[in-house]
């Protein structure tokens, strides 16, 4: 190839890149306000695809059908659940600012053994006490807290707002997934071995089982143990029930012990209820707040060991990256970029788990 000839088909060569750089640029670009809606519901989909199998035996293959009664199911799930919470959070924070506001809401005074706590103890007691006595003046002297827990409180809500907004679309996208699945099976695996060379048939069994261990491992246990706790707090009749389940799903969705919550409830439990029904609700809830120590080797898949340490990192990065949305994509996501590099790091093709 003479000189002229290169020159010429070196500037044909990066006309051609730059149209195709922009192409993808411009994609990207118009995919982008879909692409947080369009990732749940791939998981959404690969998650739910045992149940959908199982439906669609049922139904004697009609995978429309079966896809159509799933998102029917899930869809009333969350609008039921989210309507229940939502109102809930609203009235309970409602209630607690008109009873500061209007001096009406009332904390007991400590039982006469706080003060005689190791260490905490006398100082526990003495704000219990003052806040007994004139709850305002307590609360002032946690006002820049409670200005900020109130601020992220109310962003929470309104975020979580829009996150059963984007899980109702993306429901109804993973249905149409679903019915779809054998294709977009085969479409990805293609897409896989473009990519790599090889492999990518195992490269897209391993994703799938990773995706369905954690969110059955993370997301799966996040909601039992919520609810277990929930149901000791809606035994003893507890105020402000809904916004305390709330931090306490959050807490556990992001592998921090909601214990941080239970103890000071424990607490107010026994100052307010006789000695039996404390001693109950005390022994029901610490048995509820360590759920997770057995129910994880339970959901979370045979040979997949994800670090809490990733699963922290993949809900905050998340929440702060997608909104209230990301707290379950992105452990999601995180725990499967981690396990491919450790299938990568280790050589390992074989990994299949159920």
């Amino acid at each position: 190839m003479d000189k002229k000839s290169f020159m010429s088909w070196s500037i044909e060569s990066a006309i051609r890149i730059t149209l195709l750089f922009l192409v993808l640029l411009i994609s990207f670009l118009i995919f982008k306000p879909f692409l947080i809606v369009v990732v749940w519901s791939i998981i959404i989909a690969i998650a739910f695809y045992p149940v959908f199998n199982w439906l669609k035996k049922i139904f004697k293959g009609k995978k429309g059908l079966s896809a159509s009664i799933l998102s029917v199911l899930l869809l009333s799930i969350v609008i039921l659940i989210s309507t229940v919470v939502i109102e809930k959070l609203i009235d309970n924070i409602s209630f607690i600012s008109k009873g500061i506001k209007n001096e009406t809401l009332k904390i007991p005074s400590p039982p006469e053994n706080v003060k005689d706590w190791p260490i905490v103890g006398s100082t526990i007691n003495d704000f219990w006490q003052m806040s007994a006595d004139n709850i305002q003046t307590g609360f002032q002297k946690v006002k820049p807290q409670l200005k900020e827990f109130a601020e992220w409180l109310i962003h929470s809500i309104g975020g979580l707002i829009g996150s059963v907004f984007i899980s109702l679309i993306a429901i109804i996208i993973a249905g149409i997934l679903l019915t779809n699945a054998d294709n977009a099976y085969s479409f990805s695996i293609l897409t896989i071995d473009k990519l790599v060379g090889k492999n990518g048939k195992l490269i897209i069994d391993n994703s799938r089982a990773t995706i369905q261990s954690v969110v059955k491992g993370v997301i799966g246990v996040a909601l039992i143990q919520t609810l277990l706790i929930g149901i000791g707090f809606w035994a003893v009749s507890l105020p402000g029930t809904a916004l305390l389940i709330f931090l306490i799903f959050i807490l556990a969705l992001v592998q921090i012990p909601p214990i941080i919550i239970i103890l000071p409830i424990i607490i107010y439990v026994f100052s307010q209820e006789s000695n039996t029904v404390a001693i109950i609700f005390t022994i029901y809830s610490l048995i509820a707040g360590a759920s997770d120590n057995f129910l994880k080797p339970l959901l979370l898949g045979r040979g997949i060991a994800i670090p809490m340490l990733i699963i922290l990192i993949g809900a905050i990065g998340g929440m702060m990256l997608m909104g209230m949305v990301g707290l379950f994509i992105g452990p999601v996501i995180f725990a499967l970029a981690y396990q491919l590099f450790q299938d990568w790091i280790k050589g390992d093709t074989k990994r299949i788990d159920d």
